[in-house]
């Protein structure tokens, strides 16, 4: 019931978006990434890995929308690797408080596959001409497939999955005429279900990354940036990694 209300409510309010909406920015990018789990403060032990990737958004009149795709694992066998992807949008409702929606998926051939949907409320206002601020909290909703707990018992972690709140923010600026732009995106994951919170650690966990990043020409761009979780990822407490990246704007 829950995965179709949230799946209703998606589908509303894409078909409420004005036929003639207008076209405030976008941007579209290619990359490919080299994580380090060892370069972190804490030196989680898992290997290193290569991953290439897709990545683009839009802002609009009545809000904006962002998503991901990502092929992970590259440098490991077939039946190492996963794939990632994610959707979220932002539709105005008054001002700048949104409608905030947002769907990740992740498929681990390995490990385990699930799909976090969250719906809530976001606000868009905290923006200029070289920074942005965008908040948001919701309801979290899960499935997972073959999860499991930190015996490796298979548990069942779906449905209902408590709260999340979260940001994504950036700042650019210029260096002796290089054009630079920090960003950081965060979640918080709050009164998690047993099920999940038995698998990941806790009730409560964290995930984010904070990247700097440079454009060497107009087209090709690289940066690096410190990911941090706790309680997330099947790791117990704090961990964190680097992840190197050199990429294309489209």
């Amino acid at each position: 019931m829950r995965k179709s209300l949230v799946a209703l409510t998606a589908l509303a309010a894409a078909a409420a978006l004005p036929a003639q909406a207008e076209y405030h920015y976008g941007f579209a990018n290619v990359y490919g990434d080299y994580l380090n789990w060892e370069q972190g403060a804490e030196k989680v032990e898992r290997p290193a890995h290569y991953t290439v990737g897709a990545e683009g958004g839009a802002g609009f009149d009545w809000g904006e929308i962002y998503g991901f795709y990502e092929y992970e694992k590259l440098n490991m066998a077939s039946t190492d690797r996963s794939q990632a992807a994610k959707f979220s949008v932002h539709y105005k409702v008054v001002g700048d408080f949104t409608a905030y929606a947002q769907v990740y998926n992740i498929i681990d051939n390995k490990f385990s596959s699930e799909q976090n949907r969250v719906i809530g409320l976001g606000y868009t206002g905290l923006t200029g001409d070289n920074y942005w601020f965008k908040p948001f909290a919701g309801i979290h909703d899960v499935s997972a497939a073959d999860f499991k707990d930190s015996s490796g018992k298979v548990i069942d972690a779906n449905g209902f999955n408590g709260y999340m709140v979260g940001w994504n923010a950036g700042y650019k600026f210029d260096v002796a005429g290089l054009p630079l732009m920090v960003t950081n995106w965060h979640e918080t994951e709050l009164a998690r279900n047993d099920g999940y919170a038995g698998a990941q650690h806790g009730e409560t966990g964290h995930n984010g990354a904070v990247g700097l990043w440079v454009d060497i020409t107009e087209r090709f761009y690289t940066g690096v940036q410190y990911r941090y979780f706790y309680n997330k990822l099947g790791y117990k407490g704090y961990g964190d990694a680097m992840i190197w990246r050199i990429g294309m704007h489209l």
